[in-house]
């Protein structure tokens, strides 16, 4: 997977902020629960989930400039909307030369955290 380096990081940033109970697909991970759109069946999976300290659950999204599609922009309305009902925040990690890209999408769906990777 060609997101495997990014996600690595957002681990790494996310055990610096004292999260813990990592779902990712990377080896060594347990796999994120996948989401199926009922309209079309098309299945969606986060690129990684963590607890907060204070047992809340968090969505993380590598966020790709070269990846937009109308999919993309319906998975980080998704996981925003599941983040909210448990509490938790839906953050765009944002690789080098993708930030200005997810400080965008963040804008226009005035819904994410954006954090730089």
């Amino acid at each position: 997977m060609k997101k495997d380096k990014h996600i690595e990081k957002s681990i790494q940033w996310a055990k610096k902020k004292g999260f813990s109970k990592f779902r990712a697909d990377l080896d060594g991970f347990d796999d994120p629960i996948n989401f199926t759109r009922s309209s079309d069946q098309v299945e969606f999976a986060p690129d990684l989930t963590a607890v907060s300290r204070n047992n809340r659950k968090h969505y993380f999204h590598v966020t790709l400039k070269k990846e937009e599609t109308e999919d993309t922009l319906s998975q980080i309305k998704l996981y925003h909307k599941l983040a909210k009902a448990k509490d938790g925040k839906l953050y765009l990690m944002a690789p080098m030369g993708n930030l200005r890209y997810a400080r965008d999408i963040s804008k226009k769906l005035e819904m994410a955290e954006v954090i730089r990777i």
